[in-house]
């Protein structure tokens, strides 16, 4: 964090600083300090860089989105290929600060923080209309606070950098209550002043506002709160469940009216390398797509877990032909994977243009149905809206009466895990049910209490001497 605003602390000092040297040069360009956020392609600019950081996370961070959740959940387990040391750290519970995919994370959220910051701090300096003021205020907001909860989640209470000009650039970690209020602000704010409708694609709504700040609210056990921002959600009449799961993913179909809130790519440019780092390298694929040699796997409980209709589980590969045309078995020896993502026939290289969904309409019925059974107990509700979820893949409906509030508790985690497979929800699920360590350990991990939250990376703790690290490490 300390080498991201130094740099732009430099930056703007080059930019401002007069010069009286004779051999000073007169020149014509939009990135003098006159011109260059006082316009509004400068500020759509550097607000499109702290979008690109947060959505975009090529190479390692975008792998640490489904590794440090899938793998240290259990969700998945993985083997092969040179990251394979890093992954099996994530899977073992022998994390340190040290781990490349732990580090990605804090980089690419706090360089968002850092260009959201500085398009505040000049939104004010050009001749703008309030409108655009006002929008693109929200926007910025919306991704300080997005951000803030993601590193939260991984972290915990982590400094707070909300002015460029006016904080100093080494600052302590926060306290749970500084950093979960201002997350809320910052989503109320974007969630208020934010279009109902994309005014781009990748560009926030309200909803992505309101959806954030239910799983926010959801993370941290604020139940009450969390129902009501999924009822807003609902109540805004703009989402709804695909009738076909396989469609929610389909690359013809990515701005879909369940996608409450997306991480957008185009191949090859801003491609991601989800499935070159999914599928194994023997997997027949169009084009010259690359596969890294990285096995990513299901255990054959996991794939038992699904009803026969289940459409969800028509998204997990138990078999396959591969290039030599050998028939390769995978249920039966716990090496099932996912295929949520489909093959890119336009991507290159490793990387396909597959937007990656955050947070989906299914995400919010289940939250609400969640907060409500932690609220009241098994309510028909509930019950109703985890139907709407299991009625859309084929699997039979659940009733009322067969369910204690930790039955259902318990079955909601399990639909949550079919339904979100490989979508980097797995850790965060069995946090906020307190499973996390429990289930760790009975895999044999060795998981400690203190594992609920990652290391701050070591590059960032010898940059700041007032960054405190987290217990245990």
């Amino acid at each position: 964090m300390k080498s991201l605003y130094k740099y732009y602390g430099i930056a703007v000092l080059a930019l401002s600083a007069s010069c009286t040297d004779i051999l000073e040069e007169e020149t014509f360009s939009e990135l003098e300090p006159e011109t260059f956020l006082a316009t509004e392609k400068g500020i759509r600019s550097l607000l499109g860089s702290a979008y690109s950081s947060i959505q975009v996370q090529p190479g390692i961070p975008q792998q640490g989105i489904y590794a440090l959740s899938g793998l240290s959940s259990g969700e998945v387990s993985s083997l092969n290929g040179s990251i394979e040391i890093f992954y099996r750290q994530l899977s073992d519970f022998t994390w340190d600060s040290n781990n490349r995919h732990i580090l990605g994370q804090w980089d690419l959220y706090y360089a968002a923080i850092r260009d959201a910051n500085v398009v505040l701090s000049n939104i004010d300096n050009g001749p703008f209309s309030e409108d655009f003021k006002t929008l693109i205020t929200a926007e910025a907001r919306f991704i300080r606070g997005y951000s803030y909860s993601k590193l939260y989640n991984l972290f915990g209470p982590v400094p707070l950098y909300k002015d460029l000009f006016n904080e100093d650039l080494l600052l302590p970690r926060s306290t749970e209550a500084e950093i979960e209020s201002f997350i809320e602000q910052e989503l109320i704010f974007a969630s208020t002043n934010l279009p109902i409708r994309a005014i781009e694609e990748g560009r926030a709504t309200k909803g992505a506002a309101l959806g954030t700040l239910c799983k926010h609210y959801l993370n941290t056990k604020e139940w009450q709160k969390s129902a009501e921002k999924a009822n807003e959600i609902i109540s805004l009449g703009v989402y709804e469940l695909l009738p076909d799961y396989e469609e929610v993913f389909s690359l013809d179909n990515e701005i879909n009216d369940e996608m409450v809130w997306a991480l957008p790519h185009v191949a090859p440019d801003a491609g991601n390398q989800i499935n070159a780092l999914t599928y194994p390298s023997d997997f027949p694929r169009p084009g010259d797509l690359r596969l890294y040699p990285v096995i990513i796997f299901f255990e054959d409980e996991f794939v038992l877990s699904f009803e026969d209709n289940d459409a969800r589980k028509n998204l997990i590969v138990t078999e396959y032909t591969n290039t030599a045309g050998d028939e390769i078995q995978l249920f039966g020896n716990d090496r099932s994977f996912p295929a949520k993502y489909p093959m890119d026939p336009n991507g290159s290289g490793d990387g396909q243009g597959n937007d990656i969904p955050d947070i989906r309409y299914s995400d919010i019925l289940l939250s609400r149905a969640e907060a409500l059974n932690e609220l009241n107990g098994p309510v028909q509700e509930s019950i109703d809206l985890i139907n709407q979820v299991r009625s859309r893949a084929g699997a039979s409906e659940i009733s009322l009466a067969d369910f204690s509030k930790q039955s259902l508790k318990s079955f909601i985690l399990d639909e949550r895990k079919r339904e979100f497979f490989w979508e980097g929800k797995g850790r965060e699920d069995q946090l906020r049910q307190d499973v996390f360590i429990s289930k760790a350990v009975e895999r044999g991990k060795l998981a400690q209490t203190f594992h609920v939250l990652f290391p701050i990376p070591q590059i960032n703790l010898d940059a700041n001497p007032k960054l405190v690290q987290n217990e245990g490490y």
